[in-house]
Order: structure tokens, then C-alpha cells, then sequence
């Protein structure tokens, strides 16, 4: 048996590349569940929102420890793979061409141990983005090879010039029994 338990939701005002959602892990969970929806952007060029973690001292986790594998599932052409080592993000962790509102997104992940100094902080993600012509739905992995404590993350549109227009973040800690 499993609980949820609801910790923050983080509604992103428009104009911003990025947004910074701390102090929602502690040594209460050692799981957690992120979800996002309606994630879009200001003007009509979309965007692939970045994951980065922030540490207990309230600083953005920038080394190249991030490692990440996703399968790129489309409506419009076959499956593919994107996967790298050493880099500074979780590339497209909230979805692939996230545009403007009326088209939708949504996302949700599970993060394993980031409180926790002594182990790496593992991630499970999937995404699906729907506009008029393009679908879109990606499945991943990630590691951060890193034993930081880590109380928080920032999303981060990957080109920083390509701001935000709204969405909404949710976090909740899983209890497992």
C-alpha cells in the first residue's frame, strides 16, 4: 500500500525561463511524485523544459552529473532514442515542443532519494504534449551521480529565450508501506 502526501503546487507566471521549487524534499520521503500540466510558452515558438536539481543549501546542482535516456514516441514518425552522459540537466524531463496554450502538456515522474547525501538521486519520467498537428509522448530515466542532499528543482525552458507563459507544478511525497 501506498500514500500520497500533497507538499507544494507552483502555479509559473508568464515571462520566466525559469522557476525555481524549493524546500519540498526532505528526510520525510525517500519518494516523490512531480507532475506538471499546461506548461506553455509566451509567442508561438515552443520549447523543451529542462530539470535541474537545487541542493539543501539552496544552491542549482550545475556540475556535469546528469544522465538521462528517453524513448521520443510521435504520432508523425517512428520511435526514437535520445540518451547522454555528463550534462548539466535532464533534458526535455517535462516534454518535447511545449507551445502555446491551447495546446496541452502534461507530465509526472517519480524522484528516488534526493535527501539523501549518501546515494545518488534517481529519476522515472513520462510526458505527453498534444497540439493540432503534433503528438508527441516521451518515457525516461535519469540519474544525477551526485551524493548531494537535495531539497528542490528548477524547470528551465533549455534555450532561455523562449520564456513561459503558465502552468502548474505539483509535488507530493510517497509513503510506501
Amino acid at each position: 500500500m501506498s500514500n500520497l502526501r500533497f507538499i507544494n503546487e507552483t502555479t509559473i507566471t508568464s515571462g520566466v525561463s525559469t522557476v525555481n521549487i524549493e524546500n519540498v524534499f526532505s528526510a520525510d520521503f525517500d519518494i516523490y511524485k512531480i507532475t506538471s500540466n499546461g506548461i506553455s510558452t509566451v509567442g508561438t515558438t515552443q520549447t523543451d523544459p529542462d530539470l535541474r536539481f537545487i541542493n539543501s543549501s539552496g544552491s542549482l546542482i550545475l556540475a556535469s552529473n546528469y544522465d538521462y535516456a528517453h524513448q521520443i514516441m510521435r504520432a508523425d514518425a517512428a520511435m526514437t532514442e535520445q540518451r547522454n552522459t555528463d550534462e548539466d540537466e535532464f533534458y526535455r524531463f517535462f516534454g518535447e515542443s511545449v507551445d502555446q496554450a491551447p495546446e496541452e502538456n502534461g507530465q509526472v515522474s517519480y524522484i528516488f532519494n534526493p535527501f539523501s547525501s549518501s546515494s545518488y538521486t534517481f529519476a522515472l519520467y513520462q510526458s505527453m504534449v498534444a497540439s493540432a498537428t503534433l503528438k508527441i509522448s516521451m518515457k525516461g530515466i535519469g540519474v544525477l551521480k551526485q551524493t548531494s542532499s537535495i531539497s528542490g528543482f528548477q524547470v528551465k525552458d533549455n534555450t532561455g529565450s523562449r520564456p513561459f507563459a503558465g502552468g502548474t507544478i505539483r509535488v507530493y511525497g510517497l509513503a510506501v508501506n
